[in-house]
This record gives C-alpha cells, sequence and structure tokens, in this order.
C-alpha cells in the first residue's frame, strides 16, 4: 500500500527529517516498495503551505532528502506512492494542497464517475489538478470543509458518509493538516494506521554548529549532525517506523486531532459501514499496492 506520514510537534517548530530519513524503518526506506513517487508538505510561520513533490522515489530523490532536514513546520504531512490510479506526474503526487490545507490517502476509490458528479454538483471540481482518486477525495472533504470550517470532526464524518454510501471503496485512511493542526482517520479496517504520541526526544532539528549534510549510505538518504529536540510530538504512520512498544493502532471510523499546541484527542466519528466495500481480491492490478508486507 502507500504510506502515510503525519507529524505534529506542538508550538516548537522542528524539521522530520528523523523519520523520513533516520528511522528505523523511516519513509524513505519504505519507498524501496512505493517507487511512484514521494512528497514532503509543511507551513511556513505565516501559514502558507510549502510543498516539495516529486515522481521519483524518494530513496532515489535527494531533494527528498534536503526538503525532509531544511523544511521547519509544526504540521507535516508526508507519503510515498504506488500508483493505482493516475499516471506518474507531479500533480498526481500526495500530499495535496486544497485552500490552505494538505491531504494525502491510503487506499482504493472506484465510481469515480458518480464522484466526480458529485464535485461538480457540490461546485468544487475545479480544484481537482490531477487524475487520482485521492484528489477527488480531497476535493469532496474540501466541500464539507467550506460549510463548517471550524468543525473538522462534522466535515469528516459527512464527507466519509457519503462516500461509504455511494462509491465502491478499498481504505479511506488519509492525514489531514493546517498550520496548526495534524488530523489523521482510519477507516474501514483494511490498512492500518499507527500513531505514537507524547514521546519526547523523538523529533530532530539541524545541529545549531553547522547545516546538517545529506549523504547515500547504502541506498538510503541520511542526515548527519542533528540534534533531539525535548517537545511533545504526534506521529501518524502507515508501518511502525520505530521499535517502541507505544505505538498504538488507530480504532477503524476515529480520528485522531493533534493540536493546536499540545492538545491531543481521538474523535469517534460514528461512521456505518461501507455500503459498497472492494474486498482484497477484487483489487485486481491495485492489489499489489494494498497488500501487507
Amino acid at each position: 500500500m502507500c504510506r502515510l506520514f503525519g507529524l505534529h510537534t506542538g508550538a516548537q517548530p522542528q524539521t522530520c527529517s528523523f523519520w523520513l530519513l533516520n528511522a528505523p524503518d523511516s519513509l524513505s526506506r519504505q519507498s524501496r516498495q512505493q517507487p511512484d513517487g514521494a512528497g514532503i508538505g509543511t507551513f511556513a510561520p505565516n501559514g502558507e503551505p510549502h510543498l516539495v513533490r516529486s515522481s521519483l522515489a524518494a530513496y532515489l530523490d535527494p531533494e527528498f532528502a534536503r526538503a525532509a532536514q531544511s523544511l521547519t513546520g509544526t504540521s507535516f504531512v508526508a507519503h510515498v506512492r504506488f500508483a493505482t490510479e493516475g499516471v506518474l506526474s507531479v500533480a498526481n503526487t500526495h500530499p495535496f494542497e486544497q485552500e490552505g490545507r494538505m491531504f494525502a490517502h491510503n487506499g482504493v476509490i472506484r465510481s469515480l464517475d458518480v464522484l466526480d458528479r458529485e464535485l461538480e454538483r457540490r461546485d468544487v471540481a475545479d480544484v481537482v489538478l490531477g487524475s487520482t482518486d485521492s484528489e477527488r477525495y480531497f476535493a469532496l472533504l474540501t466541500s464539507y470543509l467550506r460549510e463548517t470550517p471550524k468543525d473538522v470532526a462534522r466535515a469528516l464524518r459527512h464527507c466519509l458518509a457519503w462516500l461509504a454510501e455511494n462509491l465502491a471503496v478499498y481504505c479511506l485512511n488519509c492525514v489531514v493538516a493546517t498550520s496548526h493542526e495534524v488530523w489523521a482517520v482510519r477507516y474501514p479496517d483494511t490498512n492500518p494506521l499507527w500513531y505514537l504520541t507524547g514521546q519526547r526526544g523523538t523529533g530532530s532539528h539541524p545541529a545549531e554548529s553547522d547545516v546538517a549534510s545529506v549523504r547515500l549510505t547504502s541506498s538510503f538518504w541520511t542526515v548527519q549532525g542533528l540534534d533531539p529536540t525535548i517537545n511533545t510530538v504526534t506521529v501518524v504512520a502507515s508501518e511502525r517506523m520505530t521499535e517502541e512498544s507505544q505505538w498504538k493502532m488507530i480504532t477503524p471510523g476515529w480520528a485522531l486531532h493533534a493540536g493546536p499546541g499540545d492538545a491531543f484527542e481521538m474523535i469517534d466519528l460514528e461512521l456505518p459501514a461501507p455500503a459498497h466495500q472492494i474486498s482484497h481480491d477484487d483489487l485486481g492490478h491495485a492489489a499489489t499496492a494494498q497488500g501487507a508486507e
């Protein structure tokens, strides 16, 4: 399956380089099996989204490593892709940005003609710039966020309920970020989505003495000269990226909400079971992307 990553660092901006480059199961390492593009997104101090995306595999792309060690913020979304819908291109590479938010998805959605008609009806078809099911999913969520911009849980609930009732879906796991908070949803139970929160010293920032250097070691990008931070962080990931026993699985149908600051909560979205659940056996060519490894 594609791999999701979300990070919220509390009130102190930092980089996400440990998780993307140096962790035992970093996103760069995971990209060996997810080679169809990679992206990192965060927000500037003024709240402007900053995306670095490429159709190259993360482990092959020095720009991915440079961005991982240079971008600083309190909210991050990153993704490595195994393409199931849409050609290999930057436009089809996660995360996506719409109206000041970032989004990445792991899963498969079909009946896209039905979704396209709903996007037209809700007047958000124009925000879709690529050809993936994921960006269309984000556009539908954006339409609900226009109605309740301060109630993200409500928008997620309505968006996911519509998708579950009207489309054939395999998995709708997603990470959504603003400049001050990160949301993550696991739904239904087909793919895992893990989280780690309250850990100290698990973030990183460039060492004060010099700019950290990027180098290729054993086919993986690493960053040398990083100091650990001491603030609390919340990490969301498709795989447990470290060996800590504190990793927990998000309950299907629940949303994780980290931020603003050190705030953290889990919310039951009270979602029904999908009316048209795609089984793993029905995925066809997409089965490799969604299979557990």
